[in-house]
């Protein structure tokens, strides 16, 4: 594993080497090699690593709804995070996973404390400096007191046999030029105004928005062990919402996302009108849609849907502060070198990729938050479990890194500490089968079950998982789309107010055949360290059986007066 890390960083170095630091990162460097040598408080530790990672973030973010521009700004904001580690590789103050989140008042306060020191935009150095040393003064004088309760809960508990601490990496030396975006800003405020505008001709739609967003984020990390790092990434967001109420009081909603690395990336004027009328007969459908009972039988999890039932049952097993823990469940912990998928099935997590078969994906980057490579790690070999993603803290059995360590910056904090994280999590099959015969299969399954229906899910939200040893494990999975298929005829009805979801080695023993039609579901994954980007792949899933249940049901009536402009007697309708 190591041998990789080298190989990958002397590569990129070699592809980057004339690009030139940047001056934040040489005040990030000064402000390091200072504190290292000069800061320590009488009496008590010196620091053994420091690391400084500064995030600057642009966006130019617009929305509409119903023509009408709702919101249009640009934004640039900064993010400093300082880590101060005191003790030794072994043994030092920060705490453990199951820890994060948990703290006192004491602690908020320091966190309040620490988001009170301004992060300046500008690049000047005694500016950047002077942040960056009151920062590194707050962890430092908090290191040394998480120390000492870290000691003492360690002196009166139960002796285990932990692994260390933190772990050693080889230093990293990688510069890139700023990564920037142009775009036509009032152009894209007339783009979403118009996109929205088509939902002005139908009035059953009560909630509708579009919204268009570019961003530029680039990370300086520099750190004692050596590693000086300056990477950045672009990427673009269109996304298209409607929601309307059904005559029993319950909200139903649809949506599109549209994900790309360059603006060229986005959809065509026609393709999102398209788009927007196919999201309008998908409401209109489920406003008036059966309510789906609770039930257990065969279901076809389609590809759009099928990434998110993998992050949720194996994905966050598979990070590996959940193997070695008092809280969480350790799933998977004794079970590497056996199956525990299909044989005709394997996972990896590769956060190196832009794209995968033409489809950008969402959870690309080159360094992970700790300052290591982003690597391709192959988690699942022919239904065997081989390897955890991780991150610099090591757990047993996986001593080093592979560039998983990851954490939100936006809100600086002992909460952003980094954890191991999913990037880009693939499920591929080595028996692929086409819809259609899925589909069969669904109806022979539901035959000999003697089950009326099975169900297909088309379309998902987003999921929930539950890793903790305090109740039960458990997943659920928010399908947006979802057929109700006779298993006589295989006539599809479309149902609504569905949620499924079971423990995850349950679940996961029911899949019995893969689809030949992987697709990428990208979003967003929150977890102990924040909400990190993602992406999904996937092809279909046929399962055996799942159980599903209903969502929660509203209370209030519709309107009750019409809305008061309809179709073509609105001011400013679009002519289509």
């Amino acid at each position: 594993m190591r041998a990789k890390i080298l190989l990958l960083a002397g590569l990129l170095a070699f592809l980057n080497l004339r690009a030139s630091p940047s001056p934040i990162l040489d005040a990030m460097e000064a402000e390091l090699d200072r504190s290292m040598s000069e800061l320590e408080l009488e009496g008590e530790m010196a620091p053994y690593f420091i690391s400084y990672q500064l995030v600057d973030r642009k966006e130019f973010y617009t929305w509409a709804s119903q023509g009408a521009l709702m919101g249009s700004d640009s934004t640039h904001n900064r993010f400093l995070d300082v880590k101060v580690r005191v003790g030794d590789y072994s043994f030092d103050n920060m705490p453990l996973p199951e820890d994060l989140g948990g703290w006192d008042q004491d602690e908020n306060d320091h966190n309040e404390q620490y988001r009170k020191v301004p992060v300046p935009l500008t690049d000047d150095p005694a500016a950047l400096r002077h942040a960056l040393w009151l920062l590194t003064d707050l962890r430092y004088k908090w290191a040394l007191k998480q120390y000492a309760k870290k000691e003492g809960e360690r002196a009166r508990e139960v002796e285990e046999d932990r692994s260390a601490d933190f772990s050693k990496v080889e230093p990293v030396t990688y510069t890139e030029d700023e990564a920037t975006y142009v775009v036509d800003q009032q152009a894209w405020d007339e783009k979403v105004k118009g996109y929205s505008r088509t939902f002005a001709r139908y009035p059953e739609i009560l909630e509708s928005r579009v919204s268009f967003s570019a961003e530029a984020r680039n990370d300086y990390f520099a750190s004692s062990e050596g590693t000086r790092l300056q990477h950045g990434k672009v990427y673009y967001w269109l996304r298209v919402s409607a929601s309307t109420q059904a005559p029993d009081g319950m909200w139903v909603e649809s949506y599109r996302t549209f994900f790309g690395w360059n603006e060229s990336d986005m959809p065509s004027d026609e393709a999102v009108r398209i788009e927007i009328e196919a999201l309008v007969d998908e409401v209109l459908a489920l406003r008036d849609a059966p309510v789906m009972e609770a039930y257990v039988g065969p279901a076809l999890i389609e590809a759009q849907a099928a990434g998110v039932f993998i992050h949720e049952t194996y994905g966050h097993r598979l990070e590996s502060q959940r193997i070695e823990s008092k809280v969480y469940g350790e799933t998977f912990k004794d079970k590497v070198g056996k199956r525990i998928m299909p044989a005709f099935v394997s996972l990896c997590d590769d956060p190196t990729i832009k794209e995968y078969e033409g489809m950008p994906v969402n959870g690309r980057y080159l360094f992970d938050d700790e300052g290591v490579p982003a690597q391709r790690t192959e988690l699942i070999r022919n239904g065997v479990l081989v390897n955890f993603l991780c991150s610099r803290r090591p757990v047993k059995g996986f001593p080093a890194s592979n560039g998983h360590g990851r954490a939100q910056m936006e809100y600086p904090g002992y909460g952003d500490i980094s954890v191991t994280r999913q990037g880009n999590l693939i499920l591929e099959t080595t028996k692929p089968v086409p819809i259609s015969k899925l589909k069969k299969q669904l109806l022979s399954l539901c035959k000999k079950q003697k089950r009326p229906y099975g169900l297909i899910f088309i379309r998902s939200e987003g999921g929930s998982t539950g890793i903790d040893r305090y109740d039960m494990e458990s997943f659920q999975s928010f399908p947006l789309l979802v057929y109700r298929v006779d298993a006589n005829t295989g006539e599809e009805e479309l149902v609504r107010g569905v949620k499924f979801g079971g423990t995850p080695l349950v679940a996961l023993d029911k899949i019995v055949a893969t689809g030949d039609d992987p697709a990428v579901f990208n979003g967003h994954c929150g977890a102990e360290s924040g909400s990190v980007p993602v992406g999904l792949v996937s092809p279909s899933l046929l399962l055996s059986e799942i159980e599903v249940a209903k969502q929660p049901a509203g209370n209030l009536k519709p309107p009750i007066l019409p809305p008061p402009y309809q179709g073509e007697d609105e001011p400013g309708s679009p002519e289509m």
